[in-house]
């Protein structure tokens, strides 16, 4: 693995930067979710962002740097994903409506799998500050989930259950989830979609039996 630091001046103190450093971490993420941070290397980051190899230095200070902004920008542009988990109003409506997001961005042309989870398995074994921004995901990930069933049950889409339960469920989900993701990035792509058909499915059986049965009375 090359040397991702490169010695060079500081820039002077109080000197505009002549790009939009938020468009150039958009197209880095891009670069890094499309290959995997090994395989990207400062050439195709700069190639990507545009940016000379002295800007992109001083701009995140080393290729480690440019993965750490991808992946806050990353966790930033998946709010419009999780919020409705963390707090809608529906329950499982919001549950569903993740599920569909989820299954769109597995058919995503060029980089399929969730960035967190192909960086977690990839470089968060070997670097603690990149295992604390997989760790803080996945546990969004997981009370999100935990909030739409807590909502659920609330509203007697599923059979009454305690705190714990459900955060249980909520972790049975996410590990699920992710495991679908690792499949779609290592091409299971079909395999992947229907595993999360299977984790839709186990997902509706928790359903109470009355609202389950053919006249949603408990009666046969």
């Amino acid at each position: 693995m090359q040397d991702d630091r490169k010695p060079g001046p500081t820039p002077r103190r109080g000197r505009p930067r002549s790009f939009d450093l938020d468009a150039a971490t958009a197209s880095a993420l891009s670069a890094l979710w499309t290959r995997g941070y090994e395989a990207t290397t400062v050439e195709d980051l700069v190639r990507a962002t545009g940016l000379a190899p002295s800007s992109l230095y001083a701009a995140f200070g080393s290729k480690r740097g440019v993965l750490e902004a991808a992946l806050a920008r990353y966790d930033r542009d998946r709010e419009d994903l999780l919020a409705p988990l963390e707090r809608g109003e529906a329950g499982l409506e919001d549950l569903r409506l993740f599920f569909a997001t989820v299954r769109t961005g597995l058919t995503r042309p060029g980089a399929p799998g969730c960035f967190m989870v192909n960086t977690a398995t990839e470089v968060a074994p070997r670097d603690e500050r990149i295992a604390v921004h997989a760790n803080r995901y996945r546990e969004r990930v997981r009370d999100g989930i935990a909030a739409a069933l807590t909502r659920a049950a609330a509203l007697g889409e599923v059979a009454p259950a305690g705190a714990e339960e459900l955060l249980g469920r909520a972790r049975v989900v996410q590990a699920a989830l992710f495991g679908v993701q690792v499949a779609a990035r290592s091409g299971a792509v079909h395999e992947a979609l229907a595993t999360l058909g299977a984790l839709e499915s186990q997902v509706s059986r928790w359903a109470p039996l009355s609202a389950a049965s053919p006249g949603g009375d408990g009666r046969p």
